[in-house]
């Protein structure tokens, strides 16, 4: 009895929570309970639960697409290279007399870095002058003496064979003088040679010698590297060869390069050369930029991230990065049609460039375009729409800093 009394007691309680609870029951438990059969095995709805859901509408953040265009831009790293880097030499042997710069000086062109000993080289050319003078003076007194013979031969005071004479040793002397003008431009020369200057404006590295060092011919003495303008010096692919032949021919191949440690500073020129090899192991090319480095940031040896721009391509329609999302076969927009339902568009992606993306189909320039919220919806669905931040733009042509290549 005792038994049959629990069962029973746990069949009341199983009915009563049904009942609260209108699950589903079997039929011979539920015909016992108000109400009859529970609505959930009747397979009908409250008459209003669908008109319900029809009219909660998501939230979502939209942007009127534009039209516009994008640069055809690629990434790469690179490399600031001097246009002009020479080690500098004493051309002569001598022992250093002084040196006339710091280690790292900024020079100019014309200024004196190291200083020989030029004692030995100075009394040389004084001694040319010396011996240029006297020579001279021979000279003048033989033109003298032929002009007084020249004129006594012209009254037959005196034979022709004198003023033959005459004219040879005028010869002899102009020679001896010109001797002595080589001789004495010969060792001004070497006398220039003791002074190394810096043919070029541009720093110089460390000095490698000290006074009273002796120094024979060729010797390196400091590196002096231009520092304004630079080039940048990166690669790309062989596959862009084409497009960046095409780019320079035309004028429009550029590159903004940016310091790794530049703290967002930029600096952009034009690309002037492109190499005429590629290279087979990495299936690169090597293009140079020049750049006017007027900061004097950019730094010869330095790493660079580089982007290069080869043209645009208009009559794009510039949407957001956020409206488009990737599928299995393509790409998907939010579209908001007048009636501020969701219209799921299939568009055709060109470029991506500064957090913008340029479609060519799929959306026209002035729809509206879901950028937050995608994840609730889906075609036909009901939207209330609050306006996202327009993307910068300056006339439909994409500005800012740029993320992404052209799209393949």
């Amino acid at each position: 009895m005792k038994r049959l009394a629990v069962v029973l007691g746990a069949l009341v309680v199983f009915g009563l929570v049904a009942y609260a609870e209108r699950t589903a029951l079997p039929p011979a438990l539920t015909a016992w309970l108000p109400g009859g059969r529970n609505a959930a095995d009747t397979g009908t709805k409250p008459a209003n639960a669908g008109a319900k859901a029809e009219s909660r509408a998501v939230a979502v953040k939209a942007v009127a697409a534009r039209a516009g265009s994008l640069p055809i831009l690629r990434r790469t790293i690179g490399t600031v290279v001097p246009i002009r880097a020479t080690e500098l030499g004493s051309p002569v042997a001598g022992m250093v007399a002084s040196i006339a710069v710091t280690d790292g000086a900024a020079v100019k062109a014309g200024d004196l870095i190291v200083q020989l000993d030029d004692r030995a080289i100075n009394a040389a050319v004084e001694k040319d002058k010396a011996l240029t003078a006297k020579d001279q003076a021979t000279l003048d007194d033989a033109n003298a003496a032929l002009a007084r013979i020249e004129s006594l031969v012209s009254t037959g005071v005196n034979t022709k064979q004198a003023g033959d004479d005459a004219r040879a040793a005028v010869r002899e002397a102009e020679a001896a003088v010109n001797a002595d003008r080589a001789q004495l431009a010969a060792d001004q020369v070497s006398l220039a040679y003791t002074r190394i200057v810096a043919p070029f404006d541009g720093r110089i590295g460390a000095v490698s010698v000290s006074p009273g060092a002796f120094v024979s011919p060729g010797a390196p003495v400091v590196l002096l590297t231009q520092m304004q303008p630079v080039h940048a010096e990166f690669t790309l692919s062989e596959s862009d060869l084409a497009l960046a032949r095409d780019a320079l021919a035309e004028g429009r191949l550029t590159a903004t390069v940016a310091a790794q440690d530049a703290d967002g500073k930029t600096e952009a020129g034009p690309v002037i050369f492109i190499d005429n090899t590629v290279d087979g192991a990495s299936g690169t090319f090597r293009l140079r930029a020049d750049l006017a480095n007027a900061s004097g940031a950019l730094w010869p040896g330095q790493s660079l991230g580089v982007t290069v721009q080869a043209g645009e391509v208009p009559n794009l329609v510039l949407v957001p990065d956020a409206a488009v999302e990737p599928r299995d076969n393509g790409f998907v927009s939010y579209v908001v049609t007048a009636d501020q339902a969701i219209d799921a568009r299939p568009v055709t992606v060109a470029l991506r460039a500064g957090g913008e993306t340029g479609l060519s189909a799929g959306v026209q320039a002035g729809e509206l375009v879901v950028t937050e919220g995608q994840a609730l919806l889906h075609k036909g669905s009901k939207v209330t729409v609050e306006a996202a931040a327009a993307p910068a733009g300056n006339g439909g042509t994409a500005s800012g800093a740029p993320e992404e290549t052209a799209a393949r």
